[in-house]
Parts: structure tokens; sequence; C-alpha cells
């Protein structure tokens, strides 16, 4: 299931189910890509207005920017779900066996690794925000701070 693609109610209900997925690296993925959509809504809002015609520019290059990241947030909300589904996966291996039991082992160990670094990708991209931000608070449509503060 795409986790990108459900309504709003349907994420949320899906989150707070029993269901594992989706977890905290998919909710900060998603949060992410809410804070680029304003980011870019802002820089939008400036676009094309007189008062801001000498930040027109820098407003076309920070809202291209902020849809680039947002789509790489959106990504990597079921990016967050799908590493985590290849722990839940490796857990269900086999482990009859010695043999058996290495393999899952390591299967375990590669995908928990696998899994925390979406997470960390998040935050790590997250950082970029802070200067589109930046940007479009101090520069941008002075009726839309608050949305670009957000």
């Amino acid at each position: 299931m795409e986790l990108k693609k459900m309504t709003v109610e349907g994420f949320v209900q899906e989150t707070s189910s029993s269901s594992p997925a989706p977890g905290g690296g998919s909710i900060a993925a998603l949060n992410a890509a809410s804070a680029a959509a304003l980011i870019e809504m802002v820089a939008h809002l400036t676009i094309g207005k007189e008062k801001y015609a000498a930040v027109e520019t820098e407003m076309k290059e920070v809202a291209e920017k902020a849809a680039s990241l947002k789509n790489q947030f959106l990504a990597l909300i079921d990016e967050d779900s799908n590493a985590f589904n290849k722990i839940m996966a490796a857990f269900k291996m086999p482990k009859g066996s010695d043999e058996e039991k290495a393999v899952r082992s390591k299967a375990i160990q590669e995908a928990t690794k696998g899994a925390a670094l979406v997470p960390f990708k998040v935050g790590e991209t997250a950082n970029e925000l802070f200067a589109l931000a930046d940007a479009v608070i101090t520069r941008g449509n002075t009726n839309a701070v608050t949305d670009g503060a957000v």
C-alpha cells in the first residue's frame, strides 16, 4: 500500500491502528513534506507581486527547491514503511538450523540498519528547509509570513 496516496484521514487512522507502520520515520517525512509545501506556497504567493519584484527570482528558486524537497519527503514516507517491512520479513525467516539462524540474524541486522537510515535521511534533508523558510519569512509575502514560519 502506498501511504503517500492515502487520504489524510486514512493515513492518520492507519497510524493510530495496531499496524506498526506507518511509524515515526513516515510521520517525520509527512511533516517535512508539509513544511516544504508551506514554504513553496509562500514563495508562490510572493511571485508576481509588484511589491516583491526585487525578490522574484529568489522566490522562484525557493519554490523550485521546496517542491523538490517536498517530493523527496513524500517518497520517504513509503521508503520508511518499506524499510520497516524488511525488518519484519527478516524476523519471519526460518531459524531451524544454525545456518538459518545466522542468515536470519544477518538479515535482521542489515534490515535494521537500512530502516535507521530513512529517518536519518529525513532529518538530514529537513535541514535544507531552514534556509528556505528564512527566505520566505524575511523576504517573502508578509501576508503569509506565519505560513512560512510554520
